[in-house]
């Protein structure tokens, strides 16, 4: 048969027609057939200007599947425009359908033909769409008038949301929009320092530039966040941008103290890059070296000397770093305070030297480098209730510091302010090795084994009073 291409396709258009209105009468849900090209009744209608066809559809589906989805659910970007264009409503569960099934697409065109859905649809919509950083959805809802400030149930904006979970194109576009850039959370935390926390440089780049405060505080100031999340490249920006690097919290921590407490070498290296104060004191009247000593993390430790940290500064306890790392047993910072000239003999407010602190932890190692050291000139040194290293390694049951102590000459019949001597805490104690090393002691002075304490008892009835059997 010969015809022109115009009249070979009107006639494969009147077919398909013709098939799905017999299909129709059978009772099929001929609405959702598909031709060999894939294309619906509803397609063919539409694109022809079939309007009648196409109420006809409409009015059909929904009498028929009233409980069901309808097309514009089901169907594609165009399946969707051409519904729209023919007068179908939007309603809330087809916006939530478009953003669990992520067409974009079709959600910008449901936006773009609606007209009665309400700001709580809209606004619920915005933020969705902030949370999974669909941009031209964030774009798409704020031209149409949704609210760019609106308040979620945590009383987030839309733009606290994007800087909090770090969607940097979705925060682009609220800021070229108008967005509030001062608005906080109840918990007073801006857009820069949610950007900063979640290690968005890019948001805070862009918020830097739009003349945000960067010295805004809250509880913790932006590059004391930066510092807290090891967010070297935002100190640098941060600083660049104007920050006070030496800023301080409530108890007095500036952004050094925290990367130092946290071992965070790189923001360290980065705060000592910009002359950040190393000698500064929090309310515990620590300095950054404290605290790094604390940790025991020699590579901040080593730094913050070669910055001029003071290793003889003391605290409000009047505890050096030395006495910080004995405390912990941190042996390879108590050798590097040693060899920059920390207070080996360095008396707290109790009077305990650094070396007290490691016989309490029988740590023989650490004390043996403090002995060295020292020359032995404090291996007698007594702290507050004139307790000597011996003393104290015997009442904790250290018999091998025991042994080490009475080796580098430790007095073994010192006094305490309660005149007993070290066999008298090993058995007051009930520590049966400890008091063993004592009285086998065989070189030099011996234990007194007569010695009478203030309450005019020997080493034995003090062991004899004890429950220990031993």
């Amino acid at each position: 048969m010969s015809m022109n291409s115009g009249q070979s396709w009107a006639a494969v258009r009147s077919a398909r027609y013709r098939l799905y209105i017999a299909v129709q009468v059978q009772e099929v849900p001929c609405e959702y057939s598909l031709d060999m090209e894939g294309k619906t009744p509803l397609h063919l209608a539409a694109h022809n200007n079939h309007s009648h066809r196409l109420k006809m559809f409409l009015k059909e589906e929904r009498r028929s599947y009233r409980n069901q989805h309808n097309f514009l659910h089901m169907g594609s970007k165009d399946t969707a425009k051409v519904l729209l264009e023919a007068g179908a409503s939007v309603v809330s569960n087809m916006v939530e359908r478009a953003f669990s099934s992520n067409h974009s697409s079709i959600f910008k065109i449901l936006i773009d033909y609606s007209q009665d859905l309400t700001s709580d649809i809209t606004e619920s919509a915005l933020f969705r769409a902030v949370q999974k950083n669909l941009h031209g959805i964030v774009a798409a809802l704020i031209d149409r008038g949704t609210d760019i400030n609106a308040c979620n149930e945590m009383q987030y904006t839309p733009l606290l949301l994007a800087c909090e979970t770090g969607k940097a194109e979705s925060a682009e576009v609220l800021m070229e929009k108008g967005a509030n850039l001062v608005t906080k959370t109840p918990t007073s935390d801006t857009d820069l320092h949610l950007a900063v926390q979640a290690g968005a440089a890019s948001i805070a780049n862009l918020l830097l530039h739009k003349g945000v405060d960067v010295n805004l505080v809250n509880q913790a100031d932006k590059i004391h966040v930066a510092a807290l999340h090891n967010e070297r490249a935002l100190v640098g920006l941060l600083v660049n941008a104007g920050a006070k690097i030496n800023a301080i919290t409530k108890d007095l921590s500036t952004p050094l103290h925290i990367a130092s407490q946290r071992g965070i070498t790189d923001v360290v290296q980065q705060l000592l890059h910009h002359k950040a104060h190393v000698n500064v004191k929090d309310r515990e009247s620590k300095p950054p070296l404290h605290l790094a000593a604390e940790r025991g993390d020699k590579a901040t430790v080593e730094m913050l000397l070669n910055a001029i940290a003071h290793p003889k500064v003391q605290d409000k306890e009047k505890k050096t770093p030395l006495h910080a790392a004995a405390v912990r047993g941190h042996l390879s910072i108590v050798k590097v305070l040693l060899s920059k000239r920390g207070r080996f003999g360095a008396k707290d407010m109790n009077g305990c030297t650094p070396m007290h602190y490691a016989a309490i932890k029988g740590n023989t190692e650490i004390v043996k480098v403090l002995l060295t050291s020292g020359k032995n000139k404090i291996i007698d040194d007594r702290n507050v209730w004139r307790k000597t290293a011996l003393h104290i390694a015997a009442e904790y049951g250290h018999s091998d510091l025991t042994k080490l102590l009475l080796s580098y000459g430790a007095a073994i019949n010192a006094l305490d302010s309660s005149k007993d001597t070290p066999l008298h805490c090993a058995c007051k104690a009930g520590h049966f090795n400890a008091a063993n090393s004592l009285i086998n002691w065989s070189q030099g002075e011996k234990t007194n084994l007569l010695a009478a304490n203030s309450l005019r008892k020997t080493p034995l009835q003090v062991a004899e009073l004890n429950t220990t059997e031993n």
